[in-house]
């Protein structure tokens, strides 16, 4: 902690020690577009980066001047678009005058009517800004042929899956989902069209405007159409594996834009299969308990149909208001087989096999009302939103179980019914007021509802077909919980220093019951207080730093809370635990960036961190429940490096990040041993251009082993090639990509609960071949009316 502290306190000393030779800079610059004819135009102007091109600013002008502040650069490009002229860029240089006029800025008319609107420009693969929040571009890299949301996720830099489907980034821990800057649960990603998203922003340090769970912020940011015309795209993806089989995938997305008005909408479906195998052994080497359970568990699933659709409508009240409704939903029949083998060697031989026929249709819907205004031309601006979800899952599996005990044949069926309905609701309104003097107040509140009832039945079938409830295993669970929450923030400027300093405050309230054995009743209420601080400065055109601190809270998924019996076999099962409680973390982060170099370092301290394992039934001392537990604290350092390479024929984003996590652990319930090192993260993405002919994509990650006291997991990796190609005038992309060449995706490790030992491995579907075809289509207009970008205000209420 004390060189960390000397770290912060030098780079706050250089922050202020350079605040002051940057006063000589361009503030702002403005000026009217103008054609041939004298006529004041409508479009966008774009300031990029002298150095490397990258976005710095822009603004729109609608027949009127167009004016840029707060600029504080040296030299910058401005790029002139619109449908009404030709793309012009025009390099603007300090010279002894901060406020620039450039006045009449005179460009070339275009033609009134494009048959096609293609993009062909290439940004950089990821760009970081001065915060330290990424920017992963989706068009014309690998990522765009990813045939789910979760997909492109899995492949972004730096966010990592764990075997449970949960989200987290590498050096940050678990992450929560945003979308379009507006929080939405992990179960919506389903619903969400890979084809209609443009980039997702990683944000290490969320501010106070952003919900305060999760270690860090994942906004998924959508594309727009902002051009009044039609325009959609039909892609499909093959993929073929030698371990699961296939599956096929559809996307239709279509979008309208006239005058005041503008349409989306989208349609997804897929079809195939999906496989996952797990071995465990599970041992305990007592001599008065000697134990092993070797247990193989094969999950088949079958896609029957999973289907996604969109729907959204915005109305643009004039150019500094709008009113949108959305409505996003999925319909999801999956079927297949869950195949268990678990041989126990005792004091006797136990093998015990059983297979679940699983029958599962699960449904989401999401419907969205948005409002946002701009008051003032400073930028101040109102947003209110209101987002209702809803997820119902029904499912009827049928278990019949084969056991051979100590030589005598033991078999039986259950049939195991039950439903699972969430119901969420959430209302938020946010106020930013933007005064002359550049500074910034954000206030707000958000309301989260969550209404979730659930039950699962398990019923023995008898040799006559009558069934005989198992009230041991069977269950009811609901569980409600409100959230209100405000928050403040401030944003300041002196000379080139940023700062801002917020406060989030969130009161939370649940009631759990189950009914599971004698019953349970859980109640509580309890206010939390998240302050954030933050401060960056630009040094040079090639330089910046910053620094932050947030605090964070992780509640516990309402899945893992659920206490159902989630059958394996007669003797392993996974369980909720309603017990559970919150996680607190405080995190530090430092860093900045040099000529497409990036270097950050932070650490976090987490109270009460969840982890899981295997943990013997103080029932029978042959089965084992899979749950979650609190532990005591964790320590975690991380520091990375980054660079990025952005030439005519050659994109690339690499990073490398090492992490050393300690945990310690004052209640028991696991094994922390004093077996701790450093463990490491690459990741390269890459992109090469031959020419116009084909464009390659190479992309490939590796995670070092982990030991942090409880996990041991060993190392892991995937290479990933895929070429792409062009045709018929840049209407039509054909992809293949090989994935995982050298099949080396995977989650094997070790840990200890209690007096068992238990050793894991897994095997995924991640080695396959893909083939993908999209066609574009539509035409677009120039009309007089420009249509305000739905997905901005969202966008900056994300930064």
């Amino acid at each position: 902690m004390n060189i960390i502290i000397k770290i912060i306190l030098l780079v706050i000393f250089c922050m202020l020690l350079c605040n002051n030779n940057h006063a000589q800079s361009i503030e702002s610059i403005s000026g009217y577009v103008k054609n041939n004819e004298n006529q004041v135009l409508l479009g966008n102007v774009i300031v990029l980066s002298a150095k490397d091109s990258t976005v710095i600013t822009g603004t729109s002008f609608f027949e009127n001047e167009f004016l840029i502040d707060n600029l504080k650069q040296t030299k910058v490009i401005l790029k002139f678009t619109s449908l009404a002229f030709k793309e012009m860029y025009m390099n603007i240089e300090y010279q002894g005058q901060a406020d620039i006029d450039l006045g009449i800025v005179n460009v070339l008319e275009n033609k009134n009517e494009l048959d096609e609107v293609v993009l062909t420009s290439k940004s950089s693969l990821v760009k970081e800004r001065a915060d330290g929040t990424l920017e992963v571009n989706i068009a014309n890299t690998t990522l765009a042929t990813s045939t789910s949301v979760d997909e492109i996720l899995r492949k972004s830099p730096g966010i990592v899956y764990n075997t449970d489907g949960e989200i987290s980034v590498f050096g940050k821990g678990n992450a929560i989902i945003f979308l379009n800057g507006i929080r939405i649960a992990s179960e919506r990603l389903s619903t969400l069209s890979p084809t209609n998203i443009e980039k997702v922003e990683i944000i290490n340090n969320p501010g106070p405007r952003y919900d305060a769970e999760g270690n860090a912020v994942i906004n998924i940011i959508t594309k727009i159409n902002d051009e009044v015309g039609n325009k959609g795209v039909v892609k499909n993806y093959y993929t073929h594996n030698n371990f699961s089989g296939y599956d096929n995938r559809t996307n239709i997305d279509y979008s309208y834009v006239k005058g005041k008005w503008s349409i989306n909408s989208s349609y997804g479906f897929l079809t195939g299969n999906d496989r996952h195998i797990l071995t465990t052994t599970r041992s305990r080497k007592e001599p008065i308990d000697m134990f092993t359970s070797d247990l193989e568990t094969d999950w088949q699933y079958d896609f029957n149909n999973f289907s996604n659709y969109t729907a959204g409508v915005q109305y643009n009240i004039n150019k500094e208001n709008y009113i949108s409704f959305s409505y996003i939903g999925a319909y999801e029949s999956l079927g297949g087989n869950q195949i268990s083998k678990n041989i126990i060697t005792d004091t006797a031989t136990g093998i015990y096999q059983s297979n679940i026929n699983v029958d599962q249709i699960t449904s989401k819907n999401t419907f969205n009302i948005n409002y946002y205004s701009k008051i003032d031309s400073l930028g101040s601006n109102i947003f209110i939103g209101g987002q209702y979800s809803s997820y119902n899952e029904d499912f009827e599996n049928l278990i019949t179980e084969n056991n051979i005990i100590d030589m005598v044949e033991d078999n039986a069926r259950i049939n195991n019914i039950g439903e699972n309905k969430i119901d969420i609701v959430s209302f938020q309104f946010d106020y930013t007021k933007t005064f002359p003097n550049t500074s910034i107040v954000e206030f707000g509140g958000k309301l989260g509802y969550v209404n979730i009832n659930s039950n699962t039945d398990f019923f023995n079938i008898q040799n006559d077909g009558s069934l005989i409830i198992d009230e041991e295993i069977s269950n009811t669970f609901t569980y409600l919980e409100k959230i209100p929450a405000l928050y403040v923030n401030y944003k300041g400027k002196i000379n080139t220093l940023n700062y801002s300093l917020g406060l989030r405050s969130e009161l939370t309230t649940y009631d759990l019951t189950t009914s599971n054995r004698a019953g349970s009743k859980i109640e509580n209420e309890y206010i939390d207080f998240f302050p954030n601080a933050s401060i960056n400065t630009t040094l040079s055109d090639h330089s910046n730093v910053y620094l932050s601190y947030t605090s964070r809270i992780n509640r516990p998924r309402y899945s893992i809370l659920n206490p159902f019996v989630v059958y394996q076999d007669a003797l392993t099962s996974i369980q909720g635990n309603p017990n559970l409680q919150p996680s607190k973390v405080h995190a530090i982060e430092i860093g900045g960036t040099y000529n497409k170099w990036g270097l950050k370092a932070g650490y976090n301290y987490t109270i009460d961190p969840i982890d899981g394992g295997a943990f013997q039934s103080e029932e029978n001392p042959r089965a084992y429940i899979l749950q979650r537990r609190n532990v005591t604290k964790r320590h975690s350092y991380f520091i990375s490096l980054s660079k990025n390479v952005n030439l005519k024929w050659w994109r690339s984003s690499n990073t490398i990040t090492t992490t050393y996590d300690e945990l310690k652990d004052n209640t028991g319930v696991f094994d922390i041993s004093n077996n701790k090192k450093p463990y490491y993260y690459l990741y390269s993405q890459n992109s090469f251009d031959i020419k116009d002919w084909v464009t390659i994509f190479l992309t490939g990650w590796y995670l070092s082993e982990k030991q942090d006291g409880l996990n041991s997991e060993r190392d892991y990796s995937s290479v990933n090639i895929g070429l792409e190609k062009k045709l018929f005038n840049k209407t039509t992309t054909f992809n293949i990509d090989f994935n995982d060449i050298f099949y080396k995706v995977r989650a094997d490790g070790n840990y200890r609960a209690g007096i068992t030992d238990i050793v894991y491995a897994n095997i995924f579907n991640t080695r396959y071949i893909r083939f993908s075809l999209s066609y574009n289509f539509g035409k677009l207009k120039n009309d007089r009316y420009k249509n305000v970008n739905i997905g901005e205000p969202e966008t900056k209420r994300a930064n």
